[in-house]
């Protein structure tokens, strides 16, 4: 695993993850790997269950009670093709970060997204994945007592940027570009 640059993110529920990797894929070419997409998401396909939150959270922590908190940083990083700069969306737990720093030292910084809870729900219910359409601004906020997800304030206070997505996505473009800029004059 030949890196230079790799970028761990962390956040809640639609604070901007996803769209913040997409980006550094589109514009800068990192490689995309997420927990969700490319560990959990194929093995609850395999055993012919739906993708909602409820099934992706009891899977998850059905992992990491077996093998570990990191195992999902672990499985992730066995699919790690090629070399270049990578980003890893959707970390929740301290131990998946440190497995991350301990593969790849300092070429790993993790990233905060932030977003208020208001925006975060507005978000979920317009992208409408695991179960999320429907749920009340009340549900929305509930289910931050999840083990997946209460764990997730914890992990974010280790990040080493914290990046606040509460305007448009052209502003938080901005942000990752001067983040890069200040990144590649070391690491890129």
């Amino acid at each position: 695993m030949d890196f230079m640059l790799v970028l761990g993110l962390v956040g809640k529920r639609a604070s901007g993850k996803d769209i913040f990797a997409k980006y550094l894929r589109d514009r800068y070419k990192f490689q995309l790997l997420d927990h969700t997409k490319d560990v959990l998401a194929p093995i609850l396909r395999k055993q012919g269950k739906p993708m909602v939150r409820k099934n992706l959270t009891d899977l998850a922590m059905k992992l990491r009670k077996r093998y570990g908190d990191d195992i999902l940083s672990k499985r992730l990083c066995k699919k790690i093709r090629g070399k270049g700069n990578l980003v890893v969306s959707n970390i929740r737990f301290p131990a998946e970060a440190a497995y991350l720093h301990r593969t790849f030292k300092d070429r790993f910084k993790l990233i905060t997204v932030e977003a208020d809870p208001r925006l975060r729900y507005e978000r979920a219910k317009k992208r409408g994945t695991k179960g999320e359409k429907k749920l009340s601004f009340r549900e929305f906020i509930k289910l931050e007592s999840l083990p997946t997800e209460r764990i997730i304030p914890r992990t974010m206070e280790l990040a080493d940027f914290v990046i606040a997505n509460n305007k448009t996505p052209r502003d938080l473009y901005k942000k990752i570009n001067n983040l890069i800029e200040k990144l590649g004059k070391k690491h890129l």
